[in-house]
């Protein structure tokens, strides 16, 4: 039985323009499990988020670099240090642009998507930086390799006491693949690339917010829920 969701935010609680959508919205105030919500996005966005939608203050930001436990509580878990060296060393060779959420940041950087991402990870890694590259398909991160939306599932399912194969996954790009490893239920929306598709079990027919809606009355229809 699933006990509590972690749910990616752009593009799964979205539209296509990262507007929340209002029957994402409807649905998830329909749950009674908590709802754990897994963003790129940095702390200060997830929490305002976390506020507007009524979740609770437990959230995993900036993809597993940080993790919130309580509204007093905040956890980093990675090191930007290790990003801005890969950062100035990629700079020289890709026109890389930050966007202007650099000073909310904690741990990661986060990019236009104006450079060859595949051609940046393969000089990346012959360099031995310790850094992922990744395209959430709304900006490209470059984050510590060592975290990723799995380990803030871990981090955050240790300390709300509940097993990590009764947490349902939901979300749409290859970013959100770490916490559907781990997941007892994975599910994508319509809009979600092929290799998450691939790895779900189920997909919604409808995109974007509307996907999330299908998926929570899915969910309720067939009584999955403690």
């Amino acid at each position: 039985m699933i006990r509590a969701l972690v749910v990616d935010i752009d593009g799964t609680l979205s539209d296509r323009n990262r507007v929340l959508c209002p029957a994402a919205v409807e649905a998830l105030r329909k749950l009674k499990a908590p709802v754990v919500l897994a963003t790129g996005n940095t702390h200060c966005f997830t929490r305002t988020v976390s506020v507007l939608l009524g979740t609770p203050r437990i959230f995993i930001a900036e993809n597993g670099g940080v993790v919130s436990h309580s509204e007093e509580e905040m956890e980093v878990l990675a090191d930007l240090k290790l990003c801005e060296d890969a950062f100035e060393k990629l700079a020289k060779v890709f026109p890389l642009q930050r966007f202007n959420s650099a000073r909310y940041r904690f741990t990661d950087i986060a990019l236009q998507r104006n450079f060859d991402v595949s051609a940046a990870t393969a000089f990346a890694e012959k360099l031995g930086l310790a850094v992922d590259i990744i395209d959430t398909t709304y900006a490209v991160h470059i984050k510590d390799k060592k975290v990723d939306k799995g380990t803030g599932l871990r981090c955050v399912a240790e300390r709300m006491g509940i097993d990590l194969k009764d947490f349902a996954a939901i979300g749409d790009s290859d970013s959100d693949r770490a916490m559907f490893e781990l997941a007892g239920f994975r599910a994508s929306v319509g809009n979600a690339s092929p290799e998450l598709k691939a790895v779900s079990d189920y997909v919604a027919k409808k995109s974007y917010g509307n996907g999330f809606a299908e998926i929570v009355g899915h969910m309720i229809g067939h009584k999955m829920f403690e």
